[in-house]
């Protein structure tokens, strides 16, 4: 029970903004739209080991990571949502905006045995 505890006081919330599509607006730019956000908890920690440092370089100093279970999450993130970590929230967001106040986005998606291991690279 005490050990419970202890994971429990790991996790961090955080919301994650799931991509929709992309749509070209009457001038040629391209508008990423993104389903409204969604709020887990997760034991979100700084990417830091060698082998994050081998894959990311320098950038691993802006970068968190996570490991999810494999068969609840499987299928749910992809590479490109964009994520409100560091107490950041999706307020004041509507249809049109959703994606817009997060200040991560996920980068690497990479399911293994039984978990997922996800990156997210700060924007």
């Amino acid at each position: 029970m005490i050990i419970n505890n202890v994971f429990r006081n790991w996790k961090k919330g955080c919301y994650i903004a799931s991509y929709k599509e992309t749509v070209e607006d009457n001038e040629g730019n391209e508008i990423n739209y993104y389903f409204k956000p969604k709020f887990y908890e997760f034991n979100i920690q700084p990417a830091s080991g060698s082998t994050d440092v081998a894959l990311y370089g320098e950038r691993v100093s802006k970068m968190y990571k996570t490991i999810v279970p494999f068969f609840e999450f499987n299928g749910v993130f992809k590479e490109g949502d964009k994520a409100y970590l560091e107490d950041a929230k999706p307020e004041k967001e509507s249809e049109q905006t959703y994606g817009s106040g997060a200040n991560y986005k996920i980068v690497s998606v990479r399911p293994q045995n039984t978990a997922i291991m996800m990156y997210f690279e700060k924007i």
